[in-house]
């Protein structure tokens, strides 16, 4: 991908090259592809379309999961926490052995491959909390539970710099 690095920074098209701004910088790519159209018919496509509909998949259910936690993601996510999510979620979906290829599902998938998935990379929660806690997913329900004992903010939770308040 090609990246702008003179002094006029376009956006916008010009031709059949694209220039953009992304948290990266300044970049540009060329326009181009298959139409859509040929890629919902063409039988040389039925791969692509089963890929589509997995992926589709895996970005509706790291949705909801957004939505479920969104009260505690609006200060506290990274901005590529989205994509590093359904990247977790395709891996979930792919462990599915149940249904065929272009049929797999999340709920069929391996959930236990989300453990560990840090919202925020850059401040795990291991490094601000130190006391034990157990999450357990009910896989018949859906419900998730995540038990924690009480403690001692004190010597216990690290306090961001400046906060003066914690919840």
């Amino acid at each position: 991908m090609a990246k702008q690095s003179g002094i006029i920074k376009l956006e916008g098209t010009i031709g059949d090259i694209a220039f953009y701004k992304t948290q990266d910088g300044m970049l540009a790519r060329a326009k181009g592809g298959v139409s859509a159209d040929r890629i919902k018919s063409d039988a040389s496509f039925q791969r692509t379309r089963e890929n589509m509909d997995e992926f589709s998949r895996a970005g509706a259910a790291g949705k909801l999961l957004r939505v479920a936690f969104r009260q505690y993601l609006q200060n506290g996510a990274d901005n590529r926490m989205v994509s590093r999510l359904t990247k977790e979620m395709m891996a979930v979906v792919k462990a599915d052995a149940t249904n065929t290829r272009g049929q797999r599902n999340v709920l069929d998938g391996e959930l236990e491959l989300l453990e560990g998935f840090e919202f925020n990379i850059d401040r795990a929660l291991s490094t601000l909390i130190f006391f034990p806690y157990s999450p357990t997913i009910n896989r018949v329900t859906g419900a998730l539970q995540v038990d924690i004992p009480a403690f001692s903010i004190a010597n216990k939770v690290i306090v961001p710099e400046g906060a003066t308040h914690m919840k």
